[in-house]
């Protein structure tokens, strides 16, 4: 956020006091006031402990032995020389000190990105003492590279093992290799042409010759299988980790824009989601293990980012690797690093400079690099499904691209719509009290439904893979059979409805899945089945006009690239992604040359999903959770005034500069609920001097009330006002390091849109509503996106009209809130 809070770091320097100081000016005081810090702790060696005291603007006054007089801040810290340079610190540098932030809460990004600012100019100082100094720079530089290339590493590692696990897992349903129990099928039958002798069926190990017997042994082995396997990972997830439910990427793209949810990304969630994704992929769930590549990257990103005191304190920092990592996730699931740069950029970041491109480009590439050397699959293919083409396109297919483009993108809409739909019937229904059991019961009828077609049966990584594949001359059976064409596009037609309806319900279950790989096995089988029908079409009328390009030696139609286009389609349907899905279909084909034809289906499955809701997948989990986020990529048109939103100052709780007691505040603590005070001058002329948040104010008054050294009636002080400090050195309660001297003020009256891009660019958690001075009301970042909701739904209701009724119903269920819960939203709010 540097470029986007220079000004506003410029306020804040010396603790918001605003001043015509040039900014290289006061760096030049800085730089000075480092030297004699120096000095100063060379004569604390000596036996004389002395540290400058500097007035507001930094200007050095006399010299206070802190032995012999102590301030508040220093009577609440051990004695401590460390501690002593913070204490004193935030005199002549800001505000260096604040609470740790709580869960579900907002980040301070000015203040953060401040902090950060200071924290390099401070390393740029040292640059110029010598060669230590410019050493100190460099292995501080080289920490962000150290945290993304051992993001890139262990991505590599982790996915390798999630591909040859679930694999086996999948293949163990069916049988076992006698070579070698831990062998997959493709690895036991490696050299095997036609039969394979070393696969082992359960029929076969229990001598079962009959087939109807055969048939229900694998059936009851099938079944039992996905069953248990589905137990035991929404056990894991229910005991040991919530968060690892789902696919994580809503609630990335919240905490990318400065929500904390701890524990997201923490160890044990990262530990859960790799197993449980292992076993609900092998279950026969309609999940996929791709999208839950982004939460594990990130879950890395985090955890190294732990290692180093400079980036772990620092969240502007953490969630520019964070940002750079989610490529990670992209690479190694896709076998695509370039697209997964565009994914970091099109859909998770929420702030992406240009440095954040290209370390998100070089932890994916050590990701793919790394994927490439363990080569999981044995054949040089970074994904099971990667294929080539050797044929090329006519220019009037781009016709049928078109038409599965529409096609897929209002089954995209129509799925996003019924998953969500069925997410808050759960939220609503006694389901919520029955996480295990519905999974349960969900495994249990998917693997029931799936043995029944071949195509469901098969995992769905498999089933894209051959969907993509082109027919050979050689090939006259399964999806190249002439004979059976009609059989096989009518089975893929039906699968492609039950993938639907299988994938809706299983979003939403208490396990790790994603949902990219269901979206593109539904929309390659749409696009094969289409991709069929037009060949059919061209072998029993070549005469048409219609296939008048068509070379009679040379084969016209190749139904795998019609699949290729259809899962295309679909991901940017349900996603709302572009160019990240174009990327990502290049690099799994290596074929230039179906850039366009990807590109015009995927432009016509985004416009048509477009006009019943502009919302993706993730944008609409976020909005059913009740997240605080502002999405970067809508415009929004809202009516009123900052009058109208504010929460007015009789309705808050404010503070008084100087006329607050130990004891006030503390019973202000427990009986209030808000998340901040506005500070001011007097009650009666609500002069605003500052803020203070709630957590700040309870660590100082906590840690007070346990000292020796206050008592209830000592004095607390919020303003710098006419208070000499020494004069209250005894037993004053100073609470100046921790109030924002400068808070984001706006004039009564200012357009609503206006607010609302504040909370949108600057990040920030608040902002004050004055009157020449005088406080008139808050408004927060929960008042802003409820606004925009409200407006959201309104718009929806007006475009209802233009909908089927029955579509209509599920589309506004969809957009109402959640009743039953309040939503989680961050800091500064007042109490509902």
């Amino acid at each position: 956020m540097d470029e986007t809070f220079e000004g506003a770091s410029m306020r804040r320097t010396f603790h918001g006091e605003t001043s015509s100081t040039p900014t290289h000016t006061r760096t030049a005081d800085t730089r000075s006031t480092h030297t004699r810090t120096g000095t100063m702790h060379s004569e604390s060696e000596s036996g004389s402990e002395y540290v400058p005291r500097f007035d507001d603007y930094g200007d050095e006054h006399s010299v206070v032995p802190l032995r012999r007089m102590r301030s508040s801040q220093e009577a609440l810290i051990p004695n401590d020389e460390s501690d002593m340079d913070v204490i004193t610190g935030w005199l002549y540098n800001g505000p260096l000190q604040r609470a740790k932030y709580e869960d579900f809460s907002t980040i301070d990004w000015i203040y953060e990105s401040t902090k950060a600012r200071h924290y390099k100019n401070d390393l740029r100082v040292q640059t110029h003492v010598g060669i230590k100094g410019r050493l100190q720079l460099l292995a501080d530089s080289s920490k962000s590279w150290i945290v993304l290339l051992a993001v890139g590493v262990t991505m590599g590692l982790i996915a390798t093992c999630i591909s040859v696990s679930s694999q086996w897992l999948i293949d163990v349903k069916g049988g076992y290799c006698r070579t070698g129990f831990y062998l997959n099928r493709r690895f036991c039958c490696w050299n095997t042409d036609t039969v394979c002798v070393d696969w082992v069926t359960w029929s076969e190990l229990f001598r079962v010759h009959w087939h109807w017997l055969d048939w229900l042994l694998q059936f009851i082995v099938f079944v039992f299988d996905a069953i248990l396997f589905a137990g035991i990972s929404t056990f894991l997830v229910t005991e040991y980790a919530p968060y690892a439910a789902g696919q994580g990427i809503a609630e990335i793209k919240t905490i990318m824009s400065g929500f904390m949810m701890r524990q997201f990304l923490g160890v044990r969630t990262l530990g859960i989601k790799c197993v449980g994704v292992v076993l609900s992929v092998a279950s026969g769930l309609s999940l996929g293990k791709e999208g839950t590549m982004v939460h594990v990257a990130c879950c890395c990103g985090n955890i190294y980012s732990r290692v180093f005191k400079k980036i772990k304190h620092n969240e502007v920092k953490r969630r520019e690797l964070l940002s750079a990592a989610s490529a990670a996730g992209i690479s190694v699931a896709f076998g695509a690093p370039i697209a997964g740069v565009l994914f970091s950029l099109e859909q998770v970041s929420y702030y992406f400079p240009a440095k954040t491109m290209w370390r998100s480009l070089f932890c994916a590439t050590a990701a793919a690099v790394t994927l490439k050397l363990l080569n999981p699959f044995r054949n040089g293919k970074l994904v099971s499904f990667q294929v080539t083409y050797d044929r090329t396109w006519d220019l009037f297919e781009l016709w049928f691209f078109v038409a599965i483009g529409v096609i897929c993108g209002i089954i995209g809409m129509l799925q996003n719509r019924l998953t969500l739909y069925l997410m808050e019937y759960r939220q609503h229904s006694v389901l919520k009290n029955f996480a295990r059991g519905e999974v349960l019961v969900v495994a249990l009828a998917t693997a029931c439904i799936s043995y029944m077609s071949v195509y469901l049966r098969a995992d769905m990584v498999t089933l894209v893979s051959n969907l993509f594949t082109e027919c050979t001359g050689q090939e006259t059976d399964g999806l190249c059979s002439r004979g059976d064409r009609t059989g096989n596009v009518f089975s893929l037609l039906v699968t492609s409805v039950l993938r639907v309806l299988m994938t809706s319900v299983a979003c939403g279950l208490a396990v790790p899945a994603g949902m990219f790989t269901p979206s593109m096995a539904t929309g390659a089988s749409i696009g094969r089945a289409f991709g069929m029908v037009v060949q059919t079409l061209y072998e029993n009328h070549p005469t048409w006009r219609l296939f008048g390009a068509c070379r009679p030696d040379v084969p016209c139609i190749t139904p795998g690239v019609y699949a290729l286009v259809g899962a295309a389609s679909m991901l940017a349907s349900t996603t709302r992604m572009t160019v990240t899905v174009v990327v990502i279909m290049f690099e799994l084909t290596d074929a230039l040359i179906y850039v366009l034809p990807i590109m015009l289906a995927v432009t016509v499955s985004k416009s048509v999903a477009d006009a019943f809701g502009k919302d993706g997948y993730f944008e609409s989990i976020i909005h059913l959770n009740g997240y605080p986020f502002l999405s970067m990529d809508q415009e929004y048109v809202l009516h009123g005034t900052s009058d109208e939103l504010m929460v007015r100052v009789s309705e808050m709780t404010v503070v008084e500069a100087n006329g607050e007691t130990l004891e006030s505040v503390l019973k202000l603590l427990r009986e209030s609920s808000y998340s901040g005070f506005p500070v001011v001058k007097s009650k009666s002329s609500l002069v605003l001097v500052g803020y203070i948040s709630r957590s700040d104010m309870a660590m100082v008054a906590e840690r007070a009330r346990v000292s020796s050294v206050y008592s209830n009636a000592s004095p607390c002080c919020f303003s710098r006002g006419n208070i000499e400090l020494p004069m209250a050195h005894a037993q004053m309660l100073d609470f100046r390091p921790w109030v924002d001297a400068t808070p984001i003020t706006i004039s009564h009256g200012t357009d609503v849109n206006l607010v609302a891009e504040m909370f949108r660019e600057l990040g920030v958690r608040y902002v004050l509503v004055v009157h020449h001075g005088a406080l008139l009301g808050i408004i927060t970042k929960k008042d802003i996106v409820r606004t925009v909701r409200l407006h959201s739904r309104n718009q929806a209701r007006s475009e209802m009209p233009y909908v089927p009724v029955w579509l209509s119903s599920m589309v506004r269920q969809t957009h109402e809130p959640v009743q039953h819960r309040l939503p989680v939203f961050s800091s500064e709010s007042r109490g509902l």
